[in-house]
C-alpha cells in the first residue's frame, strides 16, 4: 500500500510539473487558466513606448483617434466614426523583453486584431472577440533577451484603448526611435481601400506594405466611404508636414463633379509647392462587372480624378503623379483577391503595393 501510495504521489507530481512547464511555455498559469504574471507598464509612456500614425496623439492621448478631438465634432459624421479606429498607428517600444502583452478595451463589435513586428518580422497575430471589456492578449513570447524593436500595428477597423503593455520584469528600455529613410511621413487620404477594409491584419493595408517595404513613416487618413474631400477636412489633411501626400479618395468620392478634388490638389500645392503628390484614381472591383450603375459610378469618379492630375501636369506641375486604379489592381486580377467584391485581400493589397512602390520610390528619390 505504502508502495502504491508513494507511486501515486510521485505521478502527481511529475504531472504538476509538467502542467506548470507547459504554463510557462504558453503564458497561463496551470491552475488559474489566467496570463502569467507580467511587468503591466501604464500606456502612454513616451520615455518607453512611442505612437507613429496617429499625428494628433499629443491632444487626444491616451484616445488612438486619427483626427483632432477638438474638430471632431465639426467634421462629417463618416469621418468622425471611422478616425476613431487607428489605421496605420503603430507603438514602438525598443528593449529586452522576451514576452509582451497588451490590455487594452475594444469599443464596439468584431475582431480586434493587433500585429506585432519583432526586428521586422510578423509574429502570430493576436485577435480579441470580447467587445468593451478589458482583454490581456500575448502578442509573442519565447524570444531572446537580447535588444530587440518591436512594432505594434493597432486595429485598423475598430477603435481600441490601450490600457497598459506586459513585459518581463528585468527588462530593459532603450529610446524607442527608429531611423527612417525620410525625416517626414508619407500621408495617405482617402476611403475605405486607404484605410484597408477587407485587410485581416492591420500590417497588411497596402500603406503599411509599402512604407514598411521602404521603410518610411506613414499616417493613414482613410476613412471607409467618407473620402470626400471636404474643405475642413483638406484643411487638417494640409496641416501635416510630409514627404508625399498620397490621395487615394476611391468611390466614396461618389458622383461629385471634379471642384472638390481639384480644390484639395491646389491647396496641398500651394501649401507644398516641393512637395509630391500621388493621386490614385479607383481601383476596379468585381461588383463594377455585375451592377451597370456602379460601374457608371466608377467611370465617373475615375475621370474626375484624372483630369484635374493630368491638367496641373500639362501645366509644368513635376511633383504631381498620376496612377490609374485599373493597373493597380486591375479586372483580371481582383475577383480572386476580393471577399466583398469590392474592397481587396491582404494579398490584394500586396499587389497594390508593390506596383505603387517604384511609383513612391520616384516621387521620394529613394
Amino acid at each position: 500500500m505504502q508502495l502504491k501510495t508513494r507511486f501515486m504521489q510521485t505521478a502527481i507530481a511529475s504531472l504538476t510539473a509538467l502542467l506548470l512547464v507547459a504554463a510557462g511555455a504558453s503564458g497561463q498559469d496551470a491552475t488559474t487558466g489566467t496570463m502569467a504574471e507580467f511587468q503591466w507598464l501604464p500606456f502612454p509612456d513616451r520615455a518607453k513606448f512611442k505612437v507613429l500614425g496617429i499625428h494628433w496623439f499629443d491632444e487626444s492621448d491616451p484616445r488612438l483617434w486619427r483626427m483632432p478631438a477638438k474638430e471632431m465634432d465639426s467634421l462629417p459624421k463618416g469621418v468622425q466614426n471611422r478616425s476613431k479606429c487607428p489605421s496605420g498607428g503603430r507603438i514602438v517600444i525598443r528593449c529586452t523583453t522576451t514576452r509582451l502583452a497588451l490590455r487594452s478595451v475594444a469599443v464596439g463589435g468584431g475582431l480586434k486584431t493587433f500585429d506585432a513586428y519583432v526586428n521586422g518580422q510578423l509574429c502570430k497575430p493576436a485577435t480579441s472577440q470580447k467587445a468593451g471589456a478589458e482583454t490581456e492578449l500575448v502578442l509573442f513570447q519565447g524570444a531572446d533577451d537580447r535588444e530587440k524593436e518591436i512594432v505594434i500595428y493597432l486595429p485598423h477597423l475598430q477603435e481600441v484603448i490601450v490600457k497598459a503593455i506586459g513585459v518581463d520584469w528585468k527588462t530593459r528600455f532603450s529610446t524607442p526611435e527608429h531611423p527612417f529613410a525620410r525625416p517626414l511621413p508619407v500621408v495617405f487620404y482617402g476611403s475605405s481601400v486607404c484605410q484597408g477594409s477587407g485587410a485581416v491584419h492591420p500590417g497588411q493595408t497596402y500603406g503599411a506594405v509599402l512604407c514598411r517595404d521602404l521603410n518610411l513613416d506613414f499616417v493613414n487618413l482613410g476613412f471607409g466611404g467618407a473620402g470626400k474631400a471636404e474643405t475642413n477636412v483638406v484643411a487638417l489633411v494640409n496641416s501635416i508636414p510630409a514627404s508625399c501626400y498620397v490621395l487615394d479618395l476611391g468611390k466614396s468620392y461618389g458622383a461629385q463633379d471634379a471642384t472638390a478634388f481639384k480644390a484639395m490638389l491646389q491647396t496641398l500645392r500651394r501649401s507644398h509647392p516641393d512637395t509630391p503628390i500621388i493621386a490614385i484614381t479607383p481601383i476596379t472591383s468585381a461588383k463594377e462587372v455585375k451592377e451597370p450603375s456602379y460601374s457608371v459610378r466608377s467611370i465617373h469618379t475615375r475621370a474626375v480624378m484624372r483630369e484635374p492630375v493630368k491638367e496641373m501636369i500639362q501645366a509644368g506641375d513635376k511633383r504631381l503623379f498620376l496612377v490609374q486604379g485599373e493597373e493597380l489592381l486591375g479586372f483580371k486580377e481582383h475577383d480572386a483577391l476580393s471577399k466583398d467584391g469590392v474592397h481587396p485581400s491582404d494579398q490584394g493589397y500586396g499587389i497594390i503595393a508593390a506596383k505603387l512602390a517604384p511609383v513612391l520610390k520616384r516621387a521620394l528619390g529613394l
